[in-house]
């Protein structure tokens, strides 16, 4: 299994498929679309607009309108053209290297694996969905409603990135804000007339530090003043200052109850004559442990315990196209792919030592539902 699944991940990884690179992303949808028709599965490219490559889905059941299990993976990576060819798939020590390598070609190409091993009796009981999306890198702006649409109608949810670099798997992540805060006072002479200014500075970060101290650490829930923009020069009383704020929730009612509370903060004064408005740049839903996706975790951990390694689990600060999914409450769970590192950069990689227990595991599992 694992010669073959190398040649096929040194066949994705070696082509330049960064998200705006559509041509790229859809040049992997079609060597999957090959790869799920040579099993049997019906296959489809999808176009989700002219501002991303093909995405592709394929099913052992078409025309079903249930799921017993749906999978999920990007095909696109963060790098730009020409990295592909200056630094091409390579093994070494235990280790795959190349762009993408382990964000997220390993999910991709394990999801094929484990569909192309699986027994047949399961293959025939179940109604299994695959959903590859061709731009999570730049947030799924394309892709979201179409995954969503699809991950409604499954009763479990599995998201291949991949598994942290101790082998980790992902069972809840937090939710996502952001808001930016703009502040409007009035320019001054710092040393000759300062009476005459209004701050916009010292009220945002007023602001900034108040915002900072509605994080409840019981809740899980986190503030961050990321960013603060404002001034022209040391000797000018700032008229105009930018606070950025990054929230993190693990339900979606706390992050609600959070917002509304930066949002009392904004309609307070900070400094007499200054005004501030808030804008909502993103809130994005958590992926809760939930007691369907406890279930699901244990039927996962229970897979892995046959095929011989303990599966173990972290909660995630950060978001996935699982959180997307699981906003239609169905149980999603993430970092069911080989493990790796170093994402995003050229010392990405993958552990070969966790890929061929991986698949078995994601096979094992599917005589267990």
């Amino acid at each position: 299994m694992l010669e073959t699944y190398l040649q096929d991940l040194a066949e994705v990884v070696n082509l330049d498929c960064g998200s705006a690179n559509c041509e790229g992303v859809t040049k992997v949808a079609n060597i999957m679309k090959r790869h799920f028709d040579s099993i049997g599965f019906a296959t489809e490219l999808v176009d989700l607009g002219p501002k991303a490559g093909k995405g592709l889905f394929a099913t052992n059941k078409p025309g079903a309108e249930k799921f017993d299990i749906m999978f999920n993976a990007h095909l696109d990576t963060v790098f730009p053209d020409g990295t592909a060819a200056a630094r091409p798939f390579k093994v070494e020590d235990g280790k795959v290297t190349g762009p993408g390598c382990a964000d997220c070609k390993a999910g991709v190409i394990a999801i094929f694996h484990a569909l192309k091993n699986a027994r047949k009796e399961d293959l025939d009981r179940l109604s299994i969905c695959v959903a590859y999306n061709p731009d999570e890198e730049t947030g799924s702006v394309a892709s979201t409603e179409w995954l969503a649409s699809h991950g409604k109608h499954a009763k479990n949810v599995l998201i291949f990135e991949a598994a942290r670099a101790g082998g980790e798997l992902v069972r809840s992540r937090k939710g996502v804000g952001n808001f930016t805060v703009t502040f409007k006072g009035k320019s001054a002479h710092a040393g000759n007339n300062p009476w005459d200014g209004r701050n916009a500075n010292v009220a945002a970060m007023k602001f900034a530090l108040a915002a900072y101290e509605l994080a409840d650490a019981e809740l899980g829930t986190t503030v961050n003043p990321g960013v603060l923009k404002g001034g022209s020069a040391p000797n000018v009383i700032s008229d105009t200052c930018e606070v950025q704020l990054d929230i993190r929730y693990w339900k979606d009612e706390d992050g609600r109850a959070l917002k509304t509370k930066i949002e009392e903060l904004v309609g307070k004064t900070w400094v007499e004559g200054v005004t501030q408005t808030m804008r909502v740049d993103c809130m994005g839903p958590a992926m809760p442990l939930s007691e369907d996706t406890k279930e699901l975790v244990a039927k996962i951990t229970e897979a892995a315990k046959l095929e011989g390694f303990d599966a173990q689990w972290v909660d995630a600060g950060g978001g996935s196209d699982g959180n997307h999914i699981a906003k239609e409450g169905v149980p999603v769970i993430d970092g069911c792919a080989p493990a790796g590192g170093a994402f995003h950069s050229d010392r990405e990689f993958l552990r070969l030592d966790t890929v061929e227990e991986r698949i078995r595991m994601v096979t094992r599992f599917l005589t267990l539902i």
